[in-house]
């Protein structure tokens, strides 16, 4: 992800007395560097609360889009097996958007707000695994600050709606119930985006419907995620859409697609510009593994900020600039390294981020050196040295959920992971090795949730060698080995 310029210090100041917005710019920092976490921080991303004890298996997402009034309206159902016997179900929901009514497919269940804590309770105990279903009826305006926020409310050149979703750093609640927890993928995902007839939605998934209804000047559209999804990952896309292929033959053989969905005044620039993904499809499939989603599909959306890897729907801007020779685009190819590192490999928790990031820049590299050779990777490693802070560690602190739009340092998680892995290759000095144990992980522990501990003990496993001083020094000192 390529996060928004920081807020000026004016707007920060003006703002920090709404309890809205206290998300996007409170950020004091203790002398760790890190944030002073509040005890609803602590809660709201505590992994071993009893009340996070379920497994959700679906979620239903039903969302109508007012681009006029910059307003959701919508029914997010949640289907989910407790994981335990017990009466209290703990969920996200940012405390702006409004619950007008919610069912539950067992009787007897009430609710409770708390900030941005939503507890489902019922008046007995729900045994373990007997899949309950949660369905919650709301809407209102997502938070939105200096035009930034979870839902990008933009106008094209042609002064037309165009509407991004971005939860990552800031938190899928603030647009839908969920939870906001990075551990809890769904088994699956509908999305059903209802808007005005004249746009064009783009999202994760399989489309598998269009539906104009005249009358109403609307058009719903259906996406099916079929594989598990990290909760940020869940998007949408809305604007004066044209859809192109580039076609690709996979490392197996077969035939595949890959989509663009760009703007209808972008399309000839758009259409040169995106000759480059089959080629970066093939660099990452032959060093990492078959693209992991081929069943969902590959897309590229045009979006209304830089560029996210949301799972087989990733956004980029509408540039379409080259920043390698005048040939490539290593933002580009960050985002499709995320498929691998980020949404097949998943942090289990937001402190494990690096894993997203950090191996999706070092993957910049990678790709620069299997088109250009050594020294076009030397040349992007010597760009994350002069990128990188040092001054908090790249492992945040885990169970905790928070905002990190605001902190600079945090950034360290993109160039500071990379450099790791480019030195862990150095000490390794077996390349054939170290890129064989990065298949192999996509291999074997791919699509799955993975702590740091677990990654840096399957990295020395694999590696037939204890790498951890090496491995833990970046992860847990300020300075540079």
């Amino acid at each position: 992800m390529k996060l928004p310029a920081l807020l000026s210090l004016s707007t920060v100041v003006l703002l920090l007395s709404s309890c809205f917005y206290s998300s996007f710019v409170k950020y004091s920092m203790n002398k760790e560097g890190f944030k002073n976490f509040s005890k609803k921080e602590k809660l709201a991303g505590n992994t071993t609360n009893p009340h996070r004890a379920y497994h959700i298996n679906k979620y239903d997402w039903n969302i109508q889009v007012f681009p006029d009034k910059k307003k959701l309206e919508g029914t997010m159902g949640i289907h989910f097996s407790p994981e335990i016997a017990q009466d209290t179900f703990l969920f996200d929901l940012q405390k702006r958007m409004k619950i007008y009514d919610f069912k539950t497919s067992i009787p007897n269940s009430s609710i409770k707000r708390k900030g941005d804590l939503l507890y489902l309770i019922f008046e007995g105990n729900i045994p373990a695994n007997k899949r309950v279903l949660f369905s919650i009826n709301y809407g209102g305006k997502p938070v939105s600050v200096a035009g930034e926020g979870p839902m990008n409310w933009k106008e094209d050149l042609k002064f037309r709606p165009w509407i991004s979703t971005i939860t990552e750093g800031i938190g899928p609640h603030f647009i839908m119930p969920c939870s906001a927890l990075l551990g809890k993928e769904p088994d699956s995902t509908e999305i059903n985006i209802t808007a005005p007839l004249a746009l064009i939605a783009a999202a994760n998934g399989q489309l598998l419907e269009r539906k104009e209804n005249k009358e109403k000047q609307t058009a719903t559209t259906s996406f099916l995620v079929s594989y598990p999804i990290n909760i940020y990952n869940i998007s949408f896309n809305l604007g004066h859409f044209v859809k192109f292929i580039k076609p690709y033959t996979d490392i197996k053989g077969n035939p595949r697609e890959i989509e663009c969905y760009v703007l209808d005044y972008n399309q000839e620039v758009a259409d040169t510009f995106y000759n480059q993904a089959p080629k970066m499809m093939q660099v990452f499939e032959e060093a990492y593994g078959s693209f992991p989603w081929w069943n969902d599909g590959c897309r590229f959306i045009e979006s209304t900020f830089s560029a996210m890897e949301h799972q087989s729907g990733i956004a980029m801007g509408d540039d379409y600039n080259y920043d390698w020779k005048d040939e490539w685009n290593t933002t580009l190819a960050h985002e499709l390294a995320h498929e691998w590192w980020g949404n097949n490999i998943t942090g289990i928790d937001y402190c494990d981020i690096w894993i997203h990031e950090g191996m999706a820049t070092y993957s910049e590299a990678l790709f620069l050196e299997s088109i250009y050779g050594r020294e076009a990777y030397e040349s992007r490693i010597r760009k994350m040295v002069f990128s990188t802070y040092n001054s908090i560690p790249i492992h945040k602190v885990c169970g905790v959920l928070y905002n990190s739009w605001l902190n600079g340092p945090d950034q360290d998680i993109y160039d500071k992971g990379g450099l790791m892995m480019h030195s862990l290759r150095k000490v390794v000095n077996n390349d054939e090795l170290f890129m064989t144990t990065l298949k192999q992980i996509q291999e074997e522990y791919g699509p799955r949730n993975i702590s740091s501990e677990e990654m840096i003990e399957q990295l020395n496993t694999l590696l037939a060698k204890d790498y951890s001083p090496l491995l833990n020094w970046y992860l847990d000192e300020q300075k540079p080995p």
